[in-house]
């Protein structure tokens, strides 16, 4: 199955971007943010960028954007505990550290360290690297979810709500 949506987003890649997301979710009428939820969530498996999402979740909804956040939020923490305790899903732990064994290495070791708190947070607030990696690695070392779910809130939500403000005023200039 990941297989398969893997290869249809590699061919059609126009499906993951802001204007195609807020079109589809437009047309689902009342069940639009049922589907958003569950897109939120399951994103993380794919290893997609939660930010389109959010920016369409804000354009889409412009008159809800704190169930917007709020819905983000779900989907990043959800997804984040989804791939901390399944980090072989997909094979993506195999995956990453053959493709990057010195720096999974290294964020291995930083995970076991007094920093942890930090380096969770600092990486979830960077919008350029991927917060599911983190969530990989703290699965791989083991680290308890109730030490990552915190600094990884920490760093997501004034990010998210960045996005949401950003994602609202885009979609406001759009309806212009």
């Amino acid at each position: 199955m990941v297989a398969v949506a893997t290869g249809l987003l590699l061919l059609f890649p126009e499906w993951l971007t802001r204007d195609s997301i807020s079109a589809y979710l437009g047309g689902l009428g009342s069940g639009a943010l049922m589907v958003y939820l569950l897109m939120c969530i399951t994103r993380s498996l794919l290893m997609i960028p939660v930010t389109p999402f959010v920016l369409a979740g804000a354009i889409t909804f412009p008159d809800l954007l704190m169930l917007v956040f709020a819905i983000s939020m779900v989907g990043i923490l959800v997804g984040a505990f989804l791939i901390y305790s399944f980090p072989a899903f997909g094979g993506y732990d195999r995956l990453l550290e053959d493709k990057y064994p010195t720096k999974i290495g290294q964020l291995k070791d930083a995970m076991r360290g007094k920093r942890c708190f930090w380096i969770i947070a600092g990486w979830s607030f960077f919008p350029l690297v991927p917060t599911d990696l983190i969530c990989y690695v703290a699965g791989m070392v083991r680290l308890p979810f109730r030490k990552v779910v915190g600094p990884l809130a920490v760093g997501e939500i004034p990010l998210v709500a960045i996005y949401v403000y950003f994602g609202s005023e885009f979609g406001d200039w759009l309806r212009i």
